[in-house]
């Protein structure tokens, strides 16, 4: 495949070039684009979510992503196939899966290089003549496409340059001249390319037209710039002018003491802007930020970059060697060039000489001495009205006037970020840029790629310590420098060095020594926590008879102000966070104070509460809130990993407690390790253990681990005998065929839901028998035995309406998962909920879960109406006792409902009143769902388009956590949203995918009814093949369980062959 992007986009695959017409979206047109634009032509998705989305929520901007690859597929395949093409692999979109495509630009780029490197004419005759046009001209106001265009252009620019050169060498002067004519249109302030003209026309007798290029150029550098062209440039116009070689330009006067960058000055420009902005609003401003963030150097560049714009220039005070308050005024006068005072009032002396000057002075390293550089900063901007101060200091000078700008740590990488992007970090460069100092030849490329981003990230982008571990690369690669970062203060130093920046230790140290004894301990003990920690958790954690919990927040303010801790105010409450090497600094502080083992024993008995808080086994109404738990996440898996080595039993509570959290945001594979080594560890049998081997279990069903199931629920039966509880032992069993209802014996289900019931009424134990009584109802269900449901449901709904609502939780919420729906005539197998719901609730919000049951039991024999008010009673019933989770559930459910009534403007109403529910809520799982079914709801509707979108937006989400029945629910609902819109074909086949997926998994009667639709629609086909691989085994299955609509209908397809 080849593409053209110089002179506009074109595309050629196989000898056929690809019409414009076929590109139906203008966004799949520039998808193909952007990856083309890219070394190896793959991007991360949500790096194309941004540049062709920007403004789009995430879930919209998906589905626009899917039907951009599917416009922009069908475009580039024409009538050949499309296997291969704009493929999407781990999150990356790849253009072309077996090979890369021959790119005009990367033609263009190799050839310029190979001329540049060479000199040969004929090498850069080759690549001037590649550079076909300005790129993508028809998106010259396209953002992604200015950068790199201007570089391109640049890069020809400089091209025609060296070409003129080489040109005129070889004495064809008719072409070295028309090179540098195009060369200078692309860029007239280009001064080597302008002192090559000059020459060429002196050299051809046109030295007046030389000498006007010449003022050309320097009135456009003072239009531009306000600035004169170079001195060689100078010379070259003397040397026309007079015939003579030019004296050399005379010397300026020295107007500042900065000194000569030792180093390039790598990123903040933005930072800069910011710091000239601030020092035009006021005329005092402190650069603040941790050690090593780069204050002086951010000062010194934005002082030298104002030399000009102060009569008597800029001037830096270093003020680290000063140990006397007394003896700041004499450093400054120092730095300025002035004697010393002979009088005793050396700031009064000072202030007199500085009063008629213009000038900027820069207060450098000033946290040390801050009462006595705030009283002269205050002095000067009160008596001497042309001076301007910039000061560094790892606090505020807290002085009147003072302006404060926090400098920032380097933008940093992220792990996804293409070489491209990498390339343009400042982080990146930084590092990359130092260890070429002390390793020529050293690049970013892919083999270390991915070791810098790790280094970048872990060193928080100070530049202080990005130096100090590049300095490294002269013996070490990248992957070995971040194998060591966990020493990061031992590994980054200067070997011989003894100055407080010559180490990362050093530089800490230093501002450690500047705390007071209590700021001191806070900040070692804060090392305890992992990741960002609120208020409330240092509270808890740190305080005590030492360090009192009311002296917090005001040390957690000085810290702030020292740099030394950062603060975040973007959630609705403010979050705290050390800078990693800062972390391992304090960490070595609290063990050296032995207070390690006694803070981490706090900080687990925290978090524990914590995770409690939101977890409860408590009497009344459950309500999760499972984001909440979000921003703490590295806290609870600190505090899980120390309780696994230190406490079993608070490590099997925490992770009871953590179970649901983990189920609601789709951690499931993440949960289920840490549920795996707590039960290895916390082997005596009780209660807790139990109920962890059953959230292992939920767990894993989620993750398409049926086969794991029943050995897990045996095990929890066996712990709960061990007990001799006879209710907790009937209890388990109750919840052990709850667990294997989708995957397990129906027939010994439905014996331990008789004989469950009845030795709960035997014991008396009422909420048991409710549980018991529902087990029952869903078995019937399962089984479509519709007027057996409705009994047991009804049964249930009884005992439950006599159970006082305070009793603790006991009723497991499960769902029938996958019911029928009407579509021309029939009933499909839809996707609507994950059957296994993972809650237990009180008997208020049992009877709400039991009445969305008794709904699909009416939809079994068709009486929609019924199931409607079945559901309407449950939404009732939810929102009576304000529980959001299960009133999302219900809504979705009610909105199922009215779609398969044709009432689809209360479906929408209702499916995104449940969407919006489970988004705040941070259900995962239920956004997932409930987007899937407005999918099946738009296409039923008669917008399959939409249906299709979002549909695929759920597989996504389900894939992305590998919520693997979420993932095969996913494919079915594409076919029926295909069967929606009367492709029955295409719907076949996504059916028969979506049996791929369910098979391994281990749910039967989801498997069974997928394999029926694909059996009756190759049966409509007259494909006798697929109808015998998928219409006996439907039957087989639906036999087993005892299915009695599933049994008939497989009958009936298997009668057709």
């Amino acid at each position: 495949m080849r593409i053209q992007l110089l002179g506009g986009f074109a595309v050629d695959r196989g000898g056929r070039s690809v019409d414009p017409k076929v590109w139906r979206l203008r966004k799949a047109r520039t998808l193909v684009k952007l990856l083309a634009l890219t070394r190896d032509q793959r991007l991360h998705r949500d790096v194309l979510l941004e540049a062709l989305w920007p403004d789009r929520p995430s879930t919209s901007a998906v589905n626009n992503l899917h039907q951009a690859l599917h416009v922009a597929r069908r475009a580039l395949a024409g009538d050949e196939s499309s296997n291969g093409l704009l493929e999407l692999r781990d999150d990356f979109v790849v253009l072309l899966a077996d090979g890369l495509v021959d790119v005009d630009v990367r033609t263009f780029e190799r050839l310029a290089a190979l001329g540049r490197t060479s000199g040969d004419l004929d090498d850069l005759r080759a690549a001037v003549a590649a550079y076909t046009g300005d790129l993508l001209p028809e998106d010259r106001f396209e953002d992604w496409a200015v950068r790199p265009r201007e570089e391109l252009r640049a890069t020809f620019g400089n091209l025609l340059v060296d070409f003129a050169d080489a040109a005129a060498a070889d004495h064809h002067e008719a072409e070295a001249l028309d090179a540098l004519t195009r060369a200078l249109a692309i860029d007239p302030l280009h001064e080597h390319g302008v002192r090559s003209l000059m020459r060429r026309l002196a050299a051809t007798g046109r030295s007046s037209e030389a000498l006007a290029q010449y003022e050309r150029l320097r009135g456009d550098l003072r239009t531009a710039y306000g600035t004169d062209p170079d001195p060689e440039t100078q010379r070259l116009y003397q040397e026309l002018l007079s015939g003579t070689p030019a004296a050399e330009p005379p010397q300026q006067q020295a107007r500042h003491n900065l000194a000569p960058a030792l180093t390039s000055f790598v990123g903040r420009e933005r930072e800069i802007a910011d710091v000239h902005r601030l020092m035009e609003q006021g005329r005092l401003v402190t650069l603040t930020g941790v050690g090593g963030a780069g204050k002086t150097r951010l000062a010194e560049e934005a002082a030298r970059r104002l030399v000009d714009s102060y009569a008597d220039g800029v001037w830096i005070a270093d003020l680290v060697p000063v140990a006397d308050p007394h003896l700041v005024a004499d450093s400054v006068a120092a730095a300025l060039g002035l004697d010393p005072a002979a009088g005793s009032d050396s700031t009064r002396t000072l202030i007199t000489r500085l009063a008629p000057r213009n000038l900027l002075l820069v207060l450098d390293n000033c946290e040390h001495l801050l009462a006595a550089c705030a009283g002269l900063a205050s002095e000067i901007r009160r008596s001497c009205p042309g001076v301007s101060l910039l000061a560094t200091s790892r606090e505020p000078l807290h002085a009147p006037g003072e302006v404060t700008f926090r400098v920032p740590s380097l933008e940093l990488p992220e792990p996804t970020d293409e070489l491209d992007r990498l390339r343009t970090l400042s982080s990146v460069r930084l590092f990359v840029d130092r260890a070429q100092d002390v390793r020529p030849g050293f690049v970013l490329d892919p083999t270390n790629a991915t070791a810098i981003v790790e280094i970048c990230r872990c060193l928080d982008g100070i530049p202080l310590a990005l130096e100090l571990a590049a300095a490294r690369a002269s013996h070490l690669e990248a992957a070995e420098i971040a194998a060591r970062l966990g020493e990061a203060l031992s590994l980054l130093g200067r070997p011989g060095e003894v100055t407080r920046h010559a180490t990362l230790r050093a530089t800490l140290e230093w501002s450690h020594a500047l705390l007071s004894p209590d700021e001191q301990v806070l900040l070692r003990r804060l090392a305890v926590f992992s990741g960002s920690f609120s208020l409330r958790s240092a509270e808890k954690v740190c305080a005590d008879e030492r360090l009192p919990n009311s002296d917090v927040l005001d040390l957690l303010g000085r810290l702030v102000d020292k740099s030394l801790l950062l603060v975040d105010h973007d959630g609705p409450r403010s979050r705290y966070r050390l800078l990693e090497t800062i972390r391992q600094f304090a960490h070595e502080r609290l063990f050296a104070a032995h207070e390690a083992a006694p803070m981490e024993a706090a900080h687990c008995r925290h978090f524990l509460e914590l995770a409690a808080d939101e977890d409860p086994e408590r009497a009344g109404v459950v309500v999760e809130r499972p984001q909440l738990l979000d921003a703490d996440h590295d806290n609870l898996r600190a505090a899980l990993n120390w309780a696994l080595r230190h406490d079993h039993e608070r490590a099997l509570l925490l992770g009871l407690s953590l179970s649901p959290y983990w189920l609601a945001r789709g951690h499931f594979s993440e949960g289920a390790g840490w549920l795996e080594r707590v039960l290895e560890v916390a082997v005596e049998p009780s209660r807790e253990r139990a109920r962890a081997i059953f959230a292992l279990a939920i767990l894993l069903a989620r993750s398409g681990l049926a086969d794991r199931l029943p050995r897990l629920g045996d095990e929890a039966v066996a712990v709960a005998y061990q007990s001799g509880d006879q209710v907790d032992l009937v209890t388990t069993r109750v919840l052990r065929g709850t667990l294997l209802l989708g995957s397990g014996d129906l027939d010994e289900i439905e014996q331990t839901a008789v004989d469950s019931l009845a030795q709960a009424d035997a014991l008396g134990a009422d909420p048991l028998a409710a549980a018991a009584q529902s087990l029952g109802a869903m078995t019937a269900l399962f089984r479509e035995n519709a007027e057996l449901a409705q009994e047991r449901f009804e049964e249930c709904l009884r005992r439950l309406r006599q159970i006082n609502p305070n009793t603790t939780r006991f009723f497991p919420a499960v769902t029938m998962c996958l019911p029928l729906v009407p579509i021309d005539g029939s009933w499909i197998p839809v996707f609507e909920e994950t059957f296994l719901i993972g809650r237990r609730v009180g008997a208020v919000q049992g009877i709400g879960y039991a009445l969305s049951g008794l709904a699909d039991a009416h939809r079994l024999t068709k009486n929609l109406d019924a199931a409607q008010d079945a559901v309407r009673r449950s939404v009732d019933t939810f929102t009576g006792i304000d529980d959001a989770s299960g009133l999302g559930h219900a809504l979705n459910h009610l909105g199922c409902i009215e779609r398969d009534q044709g009432l689809f403007g209360a479906a929408e109403k209702h499916l995104r009143d449940a969407l919006r529910i489970r988004e705040q809520l941070g259900d995962r799982r239920g956004e997932s769902l409930t987007l899937a079914n407005l999918g099946l709801l738009a296409a039923a509707s008669g917008d399959p388009g939409t249906g299709r979108r979002l549909t695929r937006a759920a597989l996504d989400r389900g894939e992305a956590v590998d919520d693997a029945p979420a993932a095969g629910g996913a494919l079915l609902n594409l076919a029926v949203v295909e069967l929606f819109a009367g492709e029955r074909r295409t719907a076949r086949i996504l059916a028969e995918q979506a049996v791929d997926a369910f098979h391994p998994q281990g749910y039967l009667r989801l498997e069974a009814w997928t394999r029926l639709l694909t059996a009756e629609l190759a049966a409509e086909d007259g494909d006798t093949e697929v109808l015998d691989r998928h219409g006996p085994a439907a039957l087989e299955i639906f036999t087993r369980l005892g299915c009695r609509i599933g049994s008939a209908r497989a009958d009936a397809v298997l009668m057709r062959r």
